[in-house]
């Protein structure tokens, strides 16, 4: 009973700092320790799922989002008892009552998008409520945002024939997906190349052109780590490559933290990047893309 009761004062220490209101985005890290967690002590997935729906009770819009991107992300990775919990029509209410918009359109379209998003998933199954609350809410004529490149929560293996008449097909792909894998590593070590030497500029408080290049080149990074973050954790990337992409963004997000709390001007404040840098390093930075379906 008290490894029990640890296990789940764990999980709820973890959902508390994965829904704190004070985070810039999601942290995947923490969310996929909660996943973890789940999978490992299948006796905490019902408190995990409980911790959740309070959180989405919050009524703080950065802490309903994430605890709505959470979610999913437990839905994707974590064990059947979570389906079951998360499926379950007291939740589904929870989730569904967000969409009337009260707190802010992020919310609502986040809960819209699950909600279809589960609908289609579990299609068929024996969790009912999932297509349920989701014909209802078309019956009352709510919209529901596009799902676009979605990621199955359950992958069908390939069929026999599909396998026969694809062969020759294979080996082409194969090479593809390792030059992109390849290519991918090559960019995380950029990243961290430029990590270490914005640390090297601000430990000599060096100023001008030169940091501010680095900087925009990192600030501009952030936003495209979350993708190949959000896609290693939906499947898209192997767990080898997703654990360097937590690591590279992990040192990103502390180097620029630190930065920041040490300077008094605006220098590092995490403004948004300046438009009028060279096409070089753009170009640069828009190389650090996760393709999407092709790595796997």
């Amino acid at each position: 009973m008290a490894e029990y009761a640890q296990e789940v004062a764990e999980a709820e220490d973890l959902v508390a700092r994965a829904t704190d209101e004070t985070l810039a985005g999601p942290e995947w890290a923490l969310n996929m320790a909660i996943c973890d967690c789940a999978n490992a002590h299948h006796a905490v997935s019902d408190d995990i799922v409980l911790i959740l729906q309070r959180k989405l009770q919050s009524g703080n819009a950065k802490t309903t989002l994430l605890a709505l991107v959470l979610t999913e992300t437990v839905v994707k990775n974590g064990p059947p008892a979570i389906h079951s919990q998360v499926g379950s029509r007291r939740f589904l209410n929870e989730v569904a009552a967000l969409s009337d918009g009260s707190l802010g359109v992020d919310v609502q379209n986040q809960a819209l998008l699950l909600i279809r998003q589960w609908a289609d998933a579990f299609k068929g199954s024996e969790l009912r409520a999932f297509q349920d609350v989701y014909r209802q809410l078309k019956m009352q004529g709510v919209a529901f945002p596009e799902v676009e490149n979605d990621v199955p929560i359950f992958t069908p293996p390939s069929s026999t024939v599909a396998a026969a008449s694809g062969r020759e097909a294979v080996a082409p792909e194969r090479r593809t997906r390792e030059q992109q894998l390849e290519k991918l590593h090559a960019d995380l070590k950029v990243v961290q190349e430029k990590i270490k030497l914005l640390r090297e500029l601000h430990t000599r408080g060096q100023t001008g052109e030169h940091l501010e290049d680095v900087l925009d080149f990192l600030r501009q990074c952030q936003p495209r780590m979350n993708t190949l973050i959000e896609g290693g954790i939906m499947g898209k990337i192997d767990e080898r490559t997703l654990e360097e992409c937590l690591n590279v963004n992990d040192n990103l997000m502390k180097t620029l933290e630190e930065c920041s709390k040490t300077e008094t001007n605006d220098m590092m404040t995490f403004s948004p990047p300046r438009t009028n840098r060279s096409a070089g390093l753009s170009q640069a930075v828009n190389e650090l893309t996760l393709n999407e379906g092709t790595v796997l």
